[in-house]
């Protein structure tokens, strides 16, 4: 570690301040890069746990994930919690298990553990505990509902009374953004008057966690119900045309190209006629009464008489009519659809946009199919008025605009940032590849021994070169050598020493091993 970091300090020794500083610089970028880079890589994905949680069970699940050391993000006020997706599903299944976000209203389960030698009071406490949870949870099922809660007043049967009628309350906590219909609030009457004795659907009261009174008494259904029908019914009529004629027209013109408006006249006045008729030419006997009578005096001669009591009715025929409410008394239709529109290019080479109106003939064709569609009737004063109409696409094309260059802005973006990464990588590639270089050649120099161009070398990186007439210390050169570098150095010094102690003391000998180098011979 200490040779590499003396190899670093040469290699910096190298280059000018402004360099240095420019090298750091680029080196802690390219570090910082990094670390952003594999802490972004490895950031977790939070994934929702649970929402729409009660204080109380979100307190025991947020303190079992600090005990579990496991990340966590309260929202929505403290309602929802998100962790880790790798960890959503094994949580889910230990919370539920604990019993923290399960409905924990009891049912008939109060009778599970059911104490023998209970009061009938208590009796009759538990099992109207239990019919509020049944209630509770098949109410919590239906869509929209949150959670609910359910109070039911059942009086007591007494001997020699009358059977009483009892009551419900039902108080509904529903999801945000969502609204019942009164079909379905009468719904949920009908459900709890029909699941529980002796309570009939008037006496349910529907309300929700703001106080307000969904439910509707008779009285109010009778004065007020009427005339909601009426409009429901009216609604319905006028929504089946329109979209039916808008889905013909759109045929033709293209889509968002027409509007089309319907209103209806319904008559909502029923009628209840009986009619009696007789027929005097059909007469029909009913009945028929005879009397005869015989009668003989002192003389020989008889006497006869006949009564004759003949009933006769009428042919009648009986006629019960009931006229049906809702028929439909008026239609008025009114369509207003868009010119064509070509774009063509001008000699400039831009888009050029081109309005034409519709013919009186294509009109006319709309008009025919729209009555036919609509179940047009001159005897019943229907109207139906086809206009054409250039359409203002002015917002439509701005928003357009808008978007477009909104794209093509986070696309050129997007390619700066990719263009600006892919420049750093490559210029921190480029220079680690000179830096690495720098430290291979500065190695093989130093470890090539004792020779002058890696003293030279050695010089130029550690030392200011010395000038020509400089004497250069020894010691100073040696203190910048690696350990291997030294024991080279001298192991060399050490035979060259013996190399020339060897041809001193025998001359002769080294003479000889010169003259065998020089003519090869072996």
């Amino acid at each position: 570690m200490r040779q590499f970091i003396d190899i670093i300090n040469q290699m910096l020794k190298r280059f000018t301040p402004v360099q240095r500083i420019l090298i750091v610089i680029v080196f802690i970028g390219m570090l910082s890069a990094i670390i952003s880079l594999v802490m972004w890589a490895n950031r977790p994905e939070y994934t929702v746990l649970y929402s729409d949680l009660e204080p109380s069970s979100a307190s025991k699940i947020v303190s079992d994930l600090r005990s579990m050391k496991i990340k966590y993000k309260l929202e929505h006020n403290g309602r929802m919690i998100s962790v880790p997706g790798k960890d959503v599903a094994e949580l889910r299944l230990k919370f539920s298990e604990a019993g923290y976000v399960e409905n924990t209203t009891a049912g008939y389960e109060v009778f599970d553990n059911a104490k023998i030698g209970m009061t009938s009071f208590m009796q009759q406490l538990n099992m109207r505990r239990a019919l509020e949870g049944e209630l509770v949870k098949t109410i919590n099922q239906f869509p929209g509902i949150r959670n609910s809660r359910v109070h039911l007043v059942l009086p007591e049967g007494k001997l020699f009374e009358e059977d009483r009628k009892g009551s419900a309350s039902v108080v509904l906590y529903l999801k945000k953004g969502m609204y019942l219909s009164s079909e379905q609030v009468r719904g949920i009457a009908a459900l709890v008057s029909n699941g529980v004795k002796g309570i009939d659907p008037e006496n349910v009261v529907v309300v929700d966690t703001e106080g307000n009174l969904l439910s509707e008494s008779n009285s109010e259904e009778t004065a007020v119900g009427t005339a909601r029908n009426q409009w429901d019914l009216r609604k319905s009529i006028e929504s089946k045309l329109q979209k039916k004629i808008l889905r013909i027209v759109e045929g033709i013109v293209g889509n968002n190209n027409a509007v089309v408006e319907v209103s209806a006249e319904l008559d909502f006045e029923q009628t209840e006629r009986t009619i009696e008729a007789y027929d005097p030419d059909n007469v029909v006997v009913v009945s028929e009464e005879r009397h005869s009578e015989t009668s003989s005096g002192s003389d020989p001669t008889q006497s006869t008489s006949e009564d004759v009591i003949t009933n006769f009715e009428l042919n009648k025929t009986v006629e019960h009519f009931i006229s049906s409410a809702g028929t439909i008394n008026m239609l008025s239709i009114a369509v207003l659809v868009n010119g064509k529109v070509t774009t063509t290019t001008d000699n400039s080479g831009k888009d050029v946009s081109e309005y034409t109106p519709r013919s009186n003939d294509e009109l006319a064709q709309i008009a025919t199919l729209v009555k036919s569609a609509a179940g047009y009737s001159e005897n019943r004063g229907d109207i139906v008025e086809v206009r054409n109409l250039q359409f203002d696409r002015s917002a439509i094309e701005t928003d357009n605009e808008y978007f477009v260059k909104a794209e093509k802005r986070e696309m050129m973006m997007g390619m700066i940032t990719k263009l600006i990464i892919g420049i750093g990588v490559l210029m921190a590639f480029f220079l680690t590849k000179k830096l690495l270089e720098s430290a291979g050649k500065t190695v093989r120099q130093v470890q090539s021994g004792g020779s002058i161009a890696a003293i030279q070398g050695i010089s130029r990186i550690g030392l200011p070169e010395p000038g020509a007439n400089d004497e250069i210390a020894e010691d100073m050169y040696m203190k910048n050598l690696s350990p291997e570098a030294q024991a080279r150095l001298k192991a060399k010094d050490r035979m060259t020493e013996a190399v020339v102690s060897h041809a001193k003391e025998k001359p002769e000998d080294a003479a000889k091993l010169l003259r065998s180098w020089l003519t090869g011979d072996q």
